[in-house]
């Protein structure tokens, strides 16, 4: 008599948890002084794409992938790299919605 060896409709179980990150690139590390002073370094949003996967090891996520430049005397332009659970992208998501018409009343009146 022959066994089952894997079940059509069971889930493949996700060992690992993954969190939702921020990557940025090590260029930015030596792009901001060290100083007491300095609040950091101020970056222009220049394109901004994403897109949505499903593996195996991570379950769906949506990746989203921004381009920024420096501003001022400097150049150079980085790629800050957000990995985000759907439950996640759908929070950021709502809160920029809503920050946005709150902006536009701001305009409005």
């Amino acid at each position: 008599m022959s066994k089952q060896l894997t079940r059509k409709s069971a889930k493949l179980a996700r060992r690992y948890s993954f969190p939702n990150t921020m990557a940025f690139p090590r260029e930015l590390r030596d792009a901001i002084p060290d100083l007491p002073t300095c609040v950091g370094r101020v970056l222009e949003l220049d394109a901004m794409t994403g897109r949505a996967v499903n593996t195996r090891l991570t379950g769906p996520r949506v990746l989203l992938k921004m381009s920024v430049k420096e501003t001022g005397k400097l150049k150079g332009k980085f790629v800050l790299r957000a990995d985000l659970q759907v439950d996640a992208a759908r929070a950021l998501a709502a809160t920029l919605t809503r920050l946005a018409d709150e902006a536009a009343k701001l305009n409005a009146v």
